[in-house]
């Protein structure tokens, strides 16, 4: 029997239903699909809605007859050449004339011979089944020599691809759109490494936004599932629509609904590298065709994307490398002299002279180390998105001439002439930014010049304002840049020379470093070369950001960032107290013998535990305490001694010592209850100048600059940023209160009248702006404080934070120093506010 759909369409037409009825029954027996129609329009409407293999057509019908109903189905192509056979009660002539000029191909008169009818309708129905093979094997052989034109088109175009992300792109849009796919998703990875896998997603126009539903969800389970295998599956529509073996993986991989079709990508050795995968064929399910031309195109596919990704790899690996030799030889090298200086002065034979040149070489490569320390760690911040900036008001030509006096030694060792030129139109060098990385870049860039310059050369650093941006261009007279090597100049880890027989020594990452410290600053750098031997150029362009359109403003953006005025650095510590923290023994001595050496009284311990122990009754000038030690770090000692009274050592000032000297480094050990943070390694007179501006200080509870004692108002609603102030603040010796939000604060500053107020500006509901506006509105030029604290540092959120009423704005986080600083002002400004006989209202804003 011939399944349903299988079978062919006949068409009967006649308007007496006893005769459609007889017709249907005499045809049944062929076990094809019998339409009747009891008019010429109603069959006329059937044909337009199907094919027919033959047409039953009964001449004498009212409104339209068979012959107008055959004369309109010669006139529409899709039944032009449609079978009829009439079949009729007029038996004469003339009838069966007309008929067969119409295009009939036999003339029945009725009644009917069962056999007869069947015999000849089932020819027709033979010959239309036949027709439709040979069609469909035509269509199949013309889209398979399509698919194959397109395979030979995408092996040209799979192999023109430069990366890997590029090649799986082009593979997945390819088989989408060769196999008519409204999906695919192509998945590789190099040497098996799941973790890096790389991934490419290509939907047809008008799949989004519903297709961000469909995307495949979980990789892994079909990449396991392919390499079980080993070869191409397919699941129907029907098949997952109701197979229940499949619902479970269906639920955790894709949804079940859509057929799919998916080939593994296969290395040269076999083992399984990824796959690719189509999901939601546009014009019903996927086919043993489609299997074959998706298997084809994977194997394709998978010696190139193995060639690329593979090399990728390599590449990558050569680099690492290169880069692991490089920072042997690098840290090696001045270990060797350390080493090897440090054993000559120990054997005593060595006079003054030799001892003096001993100590500077000992210096110069611990300051080495130091400096490639620090590069290999802004690195990482960089890779790992954690590199931040402290921007403040900042002098760009201050910036440049503090770089210029830190490098003129070395220029100076190699007879190099440094110049600056400030051009006529540089005017007005203020900027938003971080001197302290601007500085980096441009000590980076100077370096980099000396170091590649000849004896006697000419290094030129210059500064000029074109429109909105400032340019700093470094030029030098040295060994210039390859042209092949200029596009990577900045790229990490990549050096024009690598050899074992290079001429200049470094990492290859501080140029990398520049670029990055730049773009985070809103900038661009380039690099220029006539080629080698011929010098290069380096340009840094920043935009140029104005600080507010008055005098008022300006300074107050600049008193938010300038760092107070330093203690003076006092060398003689006698009669100071110091209890000294440091759990490893040779650090510990070495501390201990500086500041003895100082003159300080020096209690040195090697635990968090020992030192509270003895802090009580040693009762120290200063605490001095590494932080990173075992048991108890430095951080829960300093917040424990903080619970103590002040006649206990509560308020004692604190110098944390660390290894980590990232800013969120520091603002910890501060938060913590430090005063002041110093990173390892530790330049003696720095240590022993802290410690004597620490042991200065009176009452020995104030911050980072001795402000004075204020009540100060914090407002912010993140609860462990209020009260991180709050304990840091009460540690200073201010007299601190809090609130979560907005009205809050308002009500607490109009009933309190503090010196200062803090108030974050980004409060939900009520803004910080907001906040300001109405203590100004309320309150006037009442002597109160007000700071924003805000994590944008952008020069419009300056403004708006002047124009709503604060007098400073510090952006997160907080650099503690200016912190203090502010709270100095707001005291003193709230003390001359209280003097004076008639306030004025503020005007700022």
């Amino acid at each position: 029997m011939t399944a349903p759909d299988d079978r062919i369409n006949i068409l009967a037409v006649d308007d007496s239903a006893d005769k459609l009825l007889a017709l249907s029954a005499i045809l049944s027996e062929l076990g094809q699909n019998v339409v009747t129609a009891t008019s010429g329009r109603e069959a006329l409407r059937q044909l337009l809605r199907q094919d027919f293999a033959v047409v039953l057509l009964d001449i004498n019908m009212p409104g339209m007859d068979g012959f107008e109903t055959a004369a309109l189905m010669r006139q529409r192509q899709r039944s032009e050449h449609t079978p009829i056979i009439f079949v009729t009660a007029y038996g004469d002539e003339t009838h069966a004339t007309r008929g067969y000029s119409l295009g009939a191909v036999d003339y029945i008169l009725a009644p009917v011979e069962p056999e007869v009818l069947r015999t000849k309708v089932g020819v027709f129905v033979e010959l239309f089944r036949k027709t439709e093979q040979v069609r469909r094997q035509a269509e199949s052989l013309e889209r398979r020599a399509r698919q194959l034109q397109r395979l030979t088109e995408a092996s040209l175009a799979i192999n023109s691809a430069l990366s890997p992300e590029r090649m799986l792109q082009v593979v997945a849009d390819l088989a989408r759109d060769i196999l008519g796919a409204h999906q695919a998703v192509a998945v590789a990875a190099a040497e098996q490494k799941w973790s890096e896998v790389k991934r490419a997603v290509s939907l047809s126009p008008g799949y989004l936004p519903e297709g961000e539903r469909r995307v495949l969800r979980d990789r892994d389970a079909l990449v396991s599932l392919l390499s079980w295998l080993h070869r191409a599956v397919r699941l129907p529509r029907r098949q997952s629509e109701g197979s229940s073996e499949w619902t479970q993986f269906f639920d955790a991989v894709l949804p079940a609904e859509l057929g799919w079709l998916a080939a593994p990508l296969t290395g040269r050795d076999g083992r399984n590298m990824g796959l690719l995968h189509l999901l939601d064929k546009s014009d019903g399910d996927f086919t043993d065709e489609d299997e074959a031309v998706l298997t084809q195109l994977a194997q394709m596919s998978s010696i190139a994307i193995e060639n690329t990704v593979n090399a990728e790899a390599r590449e990558a690996n050569r680099i690492k490398d290169e880069f692991l030799t490089t920072l042997s030889h690098e840290l090696r090298t001045p270990l060797t002299a350390i080493l090897g200086w440090s054993r000559a002065l120990r054997s005593g034979n060595s006079d003054p002279p030799r001892t003096a040149r001993g100590l500077e070489v000992i210096e110069r490569n611990v300051l080495a180390q130091t400096k490639l320390i620090d590069d290999l760690l802004d690195v990482s911040r960089i890779i790992t998105g954690k590199l931040r900036l402290a921007v403040r008001a900042t002098n760009l030509a201050s910036v440049i001439e503090a770089a210029l006096d830190s490098m003129r030694p070395a220029a100076e060792a190699k007879e190099i002439e440094i110049l600056f030129r400030r051009g006529a139109t540089a005017g007005d060098d203020q900027l938003i930014a971080d001197p302290d990385r601007l500085q980096q870049v441009v000590w980076n860039l100077i370096s980099n010049a000396i170091k590649f310059t000849p004896l006697q050369g000419q290094v030129e650093v210059s500064l000029d304002r074109s429109g909105s941006e400032f340019e700093v261009r470094v030029t030098d007279t040295g060994k210039g840049i390859a042209a092949e090597f200029l596009p990577s100049v900045f790229d990490r880890f990549q050096q024009a020379d690598s050899s074992t027989t290079r001429v200049h020594g470094g990492l290859g990452i501080g140029l990398a470093i520049v670029r990055h410290l730049v773009e985070l600053h809103g900038g661009s750098v380039a690099a220029s070369s006539d080629g080698e031997g011929r010098g290069a150029s380096f340009s840094v362009r920043l935009p140029v950001v104005a600080l507010g359109v008055t005098a008022l403003e300006r300074e107050r953006a600049s008193s938010v960032v300038r760092p107070p005025p330093p203690g003076i650095a006092d060398s003689d510590l006698t009669g100071v107290r110091v209890l000294l923290v440091e759990d490893e023994p040779d650090g510990r001595e070495l501390i201990g013998e500086i500041l003895r050496d100082a003159g300080a009284e020096i209690c040195a311990v090697g635990s968090a535990g020992e030192a509270y122990d003895v802090v009580k009754s040693f009762r120290p000038h200063v605490l001095v305490s590494d932080i990173a030690m075992a048991q108890e770090d430095g951080y829960s000692l300093v917040r424990r001694l903080r619970r103590l009274s002040p006649e206990e050592g509560g308020r004692t000032p604190a110098l944390a010592l660390s290894a980590y000297a990232r800013e969120e480094d520091r603002i910890r050990s501060l938060a913590a209850g430090f005063q002041q943070h110093m990173a390892k390694p530790l330049d003696p007179e720095d240590l022993v100048g802290a410690v004597g501006r620490l042991a200065s200080r009176g009452n020995l509870g104030r911050g980072p600059a001795s402000a004075p004692a204020a009540r100060v108002l914090v407002v912010e609603d993140d609860g462990d940023s209020r009260e991180g102030l709050r304990h840091l603040l009460e540690i200073w010796g201010h007299d601190v209160e809090v609130a979560d939000n907005g009205t809050t604060g308002i009500e607490k500053a109009i009933e309190r009248r503090p010196d200062v107020a803090l108030i974050d500006v980004g409060l939900p509901g009520m803004d910080g702006y907001a906040v300001a506006s109405r203590l100004r509105q309320a309150l006037g030029d009442d002597g109160i404080f007000l700071i924003a604290l805000t994590g944008y540092a952008q020069p419009e959120d300056r403004r708006r934070a002047f124009d709503s009423g604060f007098d400073a704005h510090l952006a997160k986080p907080i650099n503690y120093s200016s912190l203090s600083s502010l709270l100095s002002q707001g005291h003193v400004r709230r003390e001359a506010a209280a003097d004076a006989p008639d306030p004025q209202p503020n005007t700022a804003g």
